[in-house]
């Protein structure tokens, strides 16, 4: 069976990392790290915890209101809330995976402080006009993209013209490199803030946090070690098999194998820094990525979606679709899946922890809103064969005959 995805590390990636840590249990093993050398960038745990740190040195009055798009993972609206402030949502369409630029208008107010665009799936929000609105009416905007990280181009690749995520008017630009992200790190991330006082007060509350136990992130690295080899074809054949004969959930499982912080209280585990062996793992990462990874997941999806409806493609419209999971909408989910993983293709409608923030007035949502219930998502296995793609391309364009 071909698995749902495949995590953007190496075994060589991950034996470092062990060797980071075990250096980290001697005195003077590690060296502090001096990743990343510019002054508007530092590293955290998380996403989470970026996002936490900005709400704590902006330190906005309670009530304030958040403008958000509207799906994203639990805890970035729970955080939110536990600073008092009000998300609100917008929604994210379907066809172009961004906001609608009347809604954002209509959503704004003098209780309006702060907007928090979240692109998802890997598709890039075209940010020109949204930019324009935000600063016509004095509103902070942070793009977070955990989901559509390409690298850093102006750093990486100067001649590499794809756009990417920063806009040179955002406010802040936040990149996870969580156990499922691109280029992943098994946890971390990189925050870029363009007001230098603003950066100075996140960089001294980050500074103030404790390092992550070395032991922890050493946990870590032995499950993701124990997840390379299980999604070996061969081996996640078996594991699927010994799963579901014995009668378990096959998505409860491997859910709860990626789960980077589980519980309904976010800030207790978020609130650390990074420990050593976590930062020297990250910048060896960030160092190391090739733009080639994103062209491969490109092709996949140009394979794996040829001739089916627009209708089905998901961000059909999004000119700058970097394909980190590739979901497609369909009428019979449970089906869809059912036929894909008799033929040996691991498809889930539980690829992602996404829910939709319901809209303050339904009556404002856009006809094009995505629906979360409707999308499965294909397997990403940049590795599939010419004959797999060719395959899976068909019993997809089947199903939808």
């Amino acid at each position: 069976m071909i698995p749902r995805g495949k995590l953007d590390l190496n075994f060589q990636d991950i034996f470092v990392g062990i060797g980071y840590c075990l250096a980290d249990l001697f005195p003077g093993g590690n060296k502090q790290p001096v990743f990343p050398k510019k002054r508007d960038q530092l590293v955290t745990l998380s996403v989470r915890t970026a996002l936490d740190l900005l709400l704590t040195a902006l330190n906005y009055p309670p009530g304030t209101e958040v403008l958000v798009s509207n799906i994203n993972i639990p805890d970035m609206f729970n955080i939110i809330r536990a600073h008092q402030l009000v998300p609100i949502p917008l929604s994210v369409s379907r066809d172009s995976l961004s906001i609608d630029l009347e809604e954002l208008e209509s959503a704004i107010n003098p209780a309006s402080k702060l907007l928090l665009l979240s692109p998802l799936f890997g598709g890039i929000m075209d940010m020109e006009a949204i930019i324009g609105i935000a600063k016509k009416h004095q509103l902070m905007v942070i793009e977070d993209a955990a989901q559509a990280f390409m690298g850093d181009c102006p750093d990486h690749f100067p001649s590499w013209d794809t756009a990417h995520p920063g806009h040179p008017e955002t406010d802040a630009l936040l990149y996870s490199f969580g156990l499922i992200k691109t280029n992943t790190a098994i946890s971390g991330a990189l925050i870029k803030i363009k007001d230098p006082d603003l950066y100075i007060k996140i960089k001294q509350l980050n500074d103030g946090l404790s390092r992550q136990k070395t032991s922890v992130y050493l946990k870590k690295l032995f499950k993701v070690l124990f997840m390379k080899v299980l999604t070996i074809n061969s081996c996640y054949t078996l594991f699927y098999h010994l799963i579901t004969g014995l009668g378990k959930d096959f998505d409860e499982v491997l859910t709860g194998f990626t789960r980077g912080f589980p519980g309904n209280d976010p800030l207790k585990k978020i609130r650390f820094r990074p420990c050593l062996a976590n930062h020297w793992l990250l910048e060896r990462k960030w160092n190391h990525f090739s733009p080639s990874r994103i062209e491969d997941r490109k092709q996949l999806a140009e394979d794996l979606l040829s001739g089916l409806p627009e209708a089905q493609k998901i961000g059909f419209l999004n000119k700058n679709h970097s394909y980190w999971v590739l979901p497609i909408e369909c009428d019979d989910p449970d089906g869809m899946i059912r036929e894909l993983r008799k033929h040996g293709f691991d498809a889930t409608a539980k690829a992602s922890s996404l829910i939709k923030l319901a809209p303050i007035k339904p009556e404002h949502e856009q006809p094009s809103a995505l629906n979360l219930k409707q999308l499965i998502y294909l397997p990403m296995d940049t590795q599939m064969k010419s004959s797999k793609r060719r395959q899976l391309r068909l019993l997809l364009q089947k199903k939808t005959d």
